[in-house]
């Protein structure tokens, strides 16, 4: 797990003109703090920050070469099969010499025979070609700029744009963003800066870039079976130089890899994060529960409002690209505690995506029932009268309701731009002043070529929902604690092994996730087992109408400062700021805080934007 970066000219350069290599090493320090370097060759640079996970000795500090210095790699990741890809180098201490003489042999013919996730460049000096490669599920970032002179790439925005110098926003982006609370697809939040696709690799040479697909996922038979697929998945990621452990927050996903971990490494320390004074919210209790039932070294934190606001500007500076998903702040709290007594943590990624764990899911299966929606009609006229939030029971379901109730008036293609939203299409029209069209957020629903074979829902949860926003959260900020998330479920062959089921096993009437509970229940007690799906998210109404207001109204969304910037329309934010503070406040606190985050976000990354913008 490291951070990358690399620039590679098309025509061989006397002098380079960028020559900031501390600069570049330093932002992206932080996502490898254990060892730095950058190497220069006749048509590229490349800037590697290291993480050590396997093979602490110096062997696998990059960039790498081998003794014959034909060709260079950086590689953010991890190969967890490097052991069976070593073939006759068995001398080999960890993945990263298996990778690089995998690619020597065999260049992009063989990518699927990887199973890891991976981020990483090839450059091969003699005969000036570089190989980008990103994983199957977008576990890794890889962000990428070309003009007629250079190809740039990076982990991370910022040390991509410290090289390319600043540009300018993508009002197409700022859309999706402001309907989706995340940045998705293959734009980014800055014009011409692309983030390369999971599954995708792209070819560059003198002749310019090419973009292909190489990772498909097929239609087939099941022939396995899942309980021995998940414990070789665990026993793989659980592989480490350094000390492992797992987060459990108590839900069925975590604690399914939690006990596949305890059966194979009995010492293993989890962590559980939860808040102090807002119960509804809390699931530290279900994880202490399921703790107790593994006997587990278990760690559990209670999150206040002065952990909130004693963490919050570090968070908010962290941001490398706007991203609003409250639950992220609870992920970076987390690694800031899990830190302190591991290296690698297991989660529980993924799992909702592939086996329909979302209450998305199920608003989808009930939309299709008779029985549903006539009780929709006795229902609706009460939520419309009652006031909704996310931080209370009786008032989550009043607004699941409201939300339903405007579902079934949808087509189906209009169905899933509606549960993926935040906010709807007219809503944030009129909070920008800049004009922008809808297509980068629509084309979010066509299937990529990975999942062409399945449904708008397999797609759009892998491609976008899984790839840009819970993979994000995982990544920038337990890595922002030099702390790296490894995702059992994400092995290629569970993802392959779960499209290829049948709905009829994942949801019914009265169930999700139908075959992971059959699988797994022996694992876990009864309370584990039968509880209902939870989100993840900060109590945020309560705390932006608490210690937060002040700020709220004289800093982050300041009128001066907000119609400087004339992007967004002050008069749309204060009535969001109104319904916030009213007794029914709906999603408006989900929404406020997209506004606070993009602010906050503008003024961090202001050397980075093209004034004109």
């Amino acid at each position: 797990m490291c951070g990358i970066a690399g620039i590679f000219y098309f025509k061989h350069q006397v002098k380079p003109k960028f020559n900031h290599h501390q600069k570049i090493l330093d932002l992206l320090k932080h996502r490898g703090p254990d060892f730095q370097q950058y190497k220069h060759f006749d048509r590229a640079t490349l800037y590697h920050s290291r993480l050590i996970i396997l093979d602490p000795t110096v062997h696998s500090h990059q960039p790498y070469q081998d003794h014959e210095k034909n060709e260079a790699l950086v590689f953010n990741g991890e190969i967890f099969n490097y052991k069976t890809l070593q073939h006759n180098n068995q001398e080999a201490t960890g993945d990263v010499e298996v990778l690089f003489q995998h690619i020597k042999k065999t260049g992009k013919q063989n990518l699927d025979q990887l199973n890891g996730f991976f981020a990483f460049a090839f450059y091969d000096i003699i005969k000036h070609n570089l190989l980008l490669v990103r994983d199957r599920s977008g576990v890794k970032p890889l962000y990428y700029y070309s003009d007629k002179e250079k190809l740039v790439f990076a982990s991370e925005l910022k040390p991509l744009l410290e090289i390319i110098g600043p540009q300018e926003l993508n009002s197409n982006q700022l859309y999706s963003y402001l309907r989706l609370n995340y940045c998705a697809g293959e734009e980014t939040i800055f014009k011409n800066v692309y983030r390369l696709l999971p599954g995708c690799c792209l070819e560059v040479n003198e002749g310019g870039v090419t973009r292909n697909a190489w990772y498909e996922v097929a239609k087939k038979e099941n022939s396995t079976d899942l309980n021995e697929l998940m414990q070789d998945a665990v026993k793989l990621r659980l592989h480490a130089d350094v000390p492992v452990g797992c987060y459990l927050s108590g839900g069925l996903d975590s604690s399914i890899i939690s006990a596949i971990a305890k059966q194979q490494q009995p010492n293993i320390n989890t962590f559980s994060i939860g808040f102090a004074d807002h119960k509804f919210l809390d699931e530290s209790a279900y994880a202490e529960k399921m703790a107790n039932h593994l006997q587990t070294q278990h760690h559990s934190f209670k999150l206040k409002e002065d952990d909130f606001l004693n963490h919050l500007s570090d968070f908010l500076t962290c941001i490398d690209e706007p991203f609003a998903d409250s639950s992220a702040f609870n992920f970076y709290l987390l690694s800031h505690y899990a830190q302190k007594k591991v290296k690698v943590a297991l989660s529980g990624d993924g799992a909702d995506e592939l086996f329909k764990g979302y209450h998305k899911h199920r608003a989808l299966f009930l939309s299709q029932k008779r029985s549903v929606k006539n009780t929709l009609r006795i229902l609706s006229p009460l939520a419309r009268y009652t006031n909704s939030s996310r931080e209370s029971g009786f008032e989550n379901q009043m607004r699941k309701i409201k939300k339903f109730d405007q579902l079934m008036q949808l087509d189906p293609f209009q169905k899933h731009q509606f549960l993926a939203s935040i906010s709807q299409d007219e809503d944030v029209k009129k909070l920008m002043k800049v004009k922008a069209s809808e297509t980068v957020f629509e084309n979010l629903f066509l299937t990529s070529t990975a999942y062409r074979h399945f449904g708008i829902d397999e797609a759009f949860d892998l491609q976008t929902v899984l790839s840009d926003d819970m993979l994000v959260k995982a990544d920038r900020f337990s890595m922002q604690q030099a702390i790296e998330i490894r995702n059992p479920f994400l092995d290629h062959r569970i993802v392959e092994y779960a499209l290829n089921l049948d709905n009829s096993k994942k949801i019914g009437l009265f169930q999700q996730k139908i075959i992971l509970k059959k699988t797994f229940g022996y694992l876990l007690p009864p309370e584990i087992l039968s509880r209902k799906k939870k989100g993840f998210e900060l109590p945020l109404k309560s705390w932006l109408c608490g210690q937060l207001k002040q700020r709220l109204e004289n800093d982050w969304l300041n009128k001066d400062n907000i119609e400087a910037e004339g992007l967004l329309n002050y008069e749309q934010i204060e009535q969001l700021k109104i319904k916030l503070f009213s007794n029914d406040p709906g999603d408006s606190a989900a929404q406020i805080w997209a506004l606070v985050v993009f602010e906050n976000w503008i003024q961090n990354f202001k050397t980075y934007i093209k004034p004109n913008a």
